[in-house]
């Protein structure tokens, strides 16, 4: 928040909040000064700073030394007297943020350069030459991300992979090597390998998230080559069950290396039903349905098999739309509004809608041909769905259209979800778009059987996150069981 226009009491003490790590942008570090300077004037005795070390939320190191250095001396100038961090840190990743942090609150005046010379050499001794390196190319990869900053950029969001692409992991990698050639002390010698496991999360992230990228803009090709999409989607399944399996073990033999962490933040985007779908519609249309049954029969992999014997089984049945109003036609209801701010979308009535308010949102319904059109810009996070009663116990598929501009850390996906009787969550999984241009309409589809005790299924399109350029069109919604 601002600093007031009248004086605040003395008794009070503000803490300014900030993700500073946003400092990758120049005018956002100024503004962040400027705002220091504008509380230093508020009248109080004390100030405090407020930052997100994080750690946590993250699998990618997330290294911004030299912001944290400028920050805490520039407050300290301004007449800033307290802080206070959220860290829970990933260990084998954050390296040297915690141990600075806790130097530079001790004389903000001090020499972030010679301080990182203290940590490289009384930490890593023989190995400090290439775990300097790795950190300073981390710090690197941070600094020069591409796109505007906004709150907690990538916090728990699979975009943060677009750091560290395959190429630069592996040159970390070899840094690492370097060092644990290096470690000639055991103690130095646990100190790498502590960072070398936890880098192994990225690594395996980032390749899960290059494979999961893969395979969903394979299919979202008109015309996609079946063959090619099952064999991505091959590739994409190898490297979700090494993330898993690896990112388990480690957890349990080296608990202090990643934070603990929600596997649904990034797990939850599943390409597979959306492969399935295109490759049965190209497969059938080529009359090459047994080769590719054949095919995925072959894998032995019960995941894949189950759905697909779903799908193949379902397409000899008459599918029930199960969604009121799917055109979004009719009368549209006013959003629900708190304070003057709305906190929804004006939607027909069978539709509910949800928006975390700001300033520079809008979301419409266009015409189009005779066809209504959602338009949404400017989100931070905006939702639109539907429940309604489960159609059976047969395959459930859902789906939307969609065009649009998506930038990197953008979220534009598909919700599929099942609920109880007594509203309890059973299931949830989602399909995102991947980032980019998106000029001609493409369909996002999520498919599944209803869980024992499902009462309702729901479908709706999120978007959240968007930055100045992005937006994003949907129409077609679907929601149909056999």
């Amino acid at each position: 928040e601002d600093a007031p226009d009248f004086r605040v009491n003395p008794q009070v003490v503000p803490f300014l909040t900030s993700d500073r790590a946003q400092g990758y942008d120049e005018n956002f570090r100024q503004e962040e000064f400027r705002l220091q300077n504008r509380w230093a004037q508020a009248g109080t005795k004390r100030l405090g700073l407020y930052d997100y070390l994080y750690g946590g939320g993250f699998l990618v190191p997330r290294i911004h030394t030299r912001l944290l250095a400028e920050n805490l001396r520039h407050a300290r100038r301004a007449g800033f007297t307290d802080y206070y961090a959220e860290v829970n840190p990933n260990w084998g990743l954050d390296g040297p943020m915690p141990w600075l942090a806790a130097q530079l609150l001790q004389d903000p005046e001090q020499s972030a350069g010679q301080l990182l010379d203290e940590y490289y050499r009384r930490y890593f001794k023989a190995a400090a030459e290439p775990m300097r390196r790795f950190f300073e190319l981390c710090e690197e990869r941070w600094m020069g991300q591409p796109g505007p900053p906004y709150w907690l950029k990538h916090y728990r969001n699979e975009s943060q992979a677009i750091l560290f692409p395959t190429e630069i992991c592996r040159q970390l990698r070899g840094l690492l090597d370097q060092a644990e050639t290096r470690a000639t002390e055991e103690t130095v010698h646990q100190r790498v390998k502590l960072v070398s496991g936890a880098f192994g999360v990225t690594e395996r992230f980032v390749a899960f998230k290059e494979a999961r990228d893969s395979v969903a803009r394979t299919v979202l090709v008109p015309g996609a080559d079946w063959r090619a999409a099952l064999s991505a989607l091959r590739v994409y399944l190898s490297a979700r069950r090494e993330f898993i399996h690896y990112t388990t073990n480690l957890q349990q033999a080296e608990p202090l290396a990643v934070a603990p962490f929600g596997w649904d933040d990034y797990l939850k985007n599943d390409p597979m039903a959306d492969v399935l779908l295109a490759v049965q519609a190209v497969a059938t249309a080529k009359g090459e349905e047994t080769a590719a049954d054949a095919m995925l029969q072959s894998w032995k992999e019960p995941l894949v098999n189950g759905l697909w014997q779903s799908l193949m089984a379902a397409s000899s049945k008459q599918e029930k739309e199960l969604l009121r109003n799917s055109a979004l036609a009719g009368p549209l209801q006013p959003p629900r509004r708190i304070a003057g701010l709305e906190y929804g979308v004006a939607l027909p009535e069978e539709w509910a809608s949800r928006v975390e308010p700001v300033q520079y949102h809008r979301a419409e319904l266009l015409e189009s041909g005779g066809t209504r059109v959602l338009r949404i810009s400017g989100s931070k996070d905006t939702s639109v769905s539907q429940w309604d009663p489960v159609g059976g116990a047969g395959l459930h598929v859902a789906g939307v259209s969609v065009r649009g501009h998506v930038s990197p850390g953008t979220i534009v996906s598909l919700t599929f979800a099942w609920l109880d009787g007594h509203e309890q969550h059973l299931g949830f999984k989602a399909l995102r778009l991947p980032d980019g241009e998106w000029p001609d309409w493409v369909t996002l589809q999520q498919a599944g059987l209803a869980p024992t005790g499902a009462v309702w299924v729901g479908m709706g399109l999120r978007v959240q996150n968007q930055v100045a350029g992005d937006w994003i069109e949907a129409r077609d919604f679907h929601l149909q069981a056999s």
